[in-house]
């Protein structure tokens, strides 16, 4: 049976320093995207708080959140990952009481963030 051969660390620390820069050149191009989310779920927050939060809108903040979900974690915002998952929860079963938790939520995403943005 032949025996698998590791690569040299110099290899892997190379191809992870690739990995790193295509990973913060993906990070700068989506950037304006992120932002304009983190504004939307601001206002979408808002909104909850003042029990203004119509279907059409928990819907499109679900899809959001979902969104920021899914790829803050490749980006190494697991906390932000953590927290938009939370906020996709809510907005999938919505009580009166956890929607207005999203005001919060929302300013915790965007704090976790903060290093990025």
């Amino acid at each position: 049976m032949p025996t698998k051969k590791s690569k040299p660390v110099a290899v892997d620390a190379q191809l992870d320093t690739q990995i790193e820069s295509l990973l913060a050149q993906l990070w700068q191009k989506n950037l304006p995207t992120i932002r304009e989310r983190l504004d939307l779920m601001d206002q979408f927050g808002s909104a909850a708080v003042a029990g203004s939060i119509e279907e059409h809108t928990r819907i499109e903040a679900l899809n959001i959140a979902h969104k920021l979900a899914g790829s803050l974690g490749m980006f190494g915002y697991q906390q932000g990952t953590e927290v938009a998952s939370k906020m996709e929860r809510i907005l999938r079963s919505p009580t009166p009481e956890t929607l207005a938790s999203l005001h919060t939520l929302a300013s915790d995403l965007r704090k976790s963030l903060a290093a990025g943005l």
